[in-house]
């Protein structure tokens, strides 16, 4: 592929790699959102810039990857698919949220206090 045929973005994943988009990502990209929608995707201003978790993985353009960084292909399946409720009950529970189900099937999700941190 070719410098004028590459996509313009591609994703920086947490341990620092960086890949091309999946198919399902370009078109994310190429959605058209109204200013202020909690939908749209964001896009980092650099490559040490990290998200809301503090890790490095999101959207970056091609032309903010440092020098020479490799770029792996494409994911095979689709990485922005929606998780089912355990997945997303186990992701939340992984970045340090408490989750809290209950009987009816819902549940809560709340910070830790940070005494319950240590």
């Amino acid at each position: 592929m070719t410098n004028e045929q590459q996509y313009p973005y591609v994703y920086v994943n947490a341990d620092s790699s960086a890949r091309e988009l999946h198919e399902s990502e370009r078109r994310y990209l190429e959605t058209k959102f109204k200013g202020g929608d909690g939908a749209a995707p964001y896009i980092k201003s650099s490559y040490e810039e990290r998200n809301g978790w503090h890790e490095l993985n999101g959207y970056l353009a091609r032309s903010l990857l440092p020098e020479g960084a490799a770029i792996h292909d494409a994911p095979a399946e689709d990485p922005i698919r929606p998780m089912n409720r355990e997945e997303y009950i186990a992701w939340l529970r992984n970045k340090g949220m408490e989750v809290t189900e209950k009987s009816d099937g819902s549940f809560t999700i709340s910070k830790p206090r940070r005494d319950e941190r240590r």
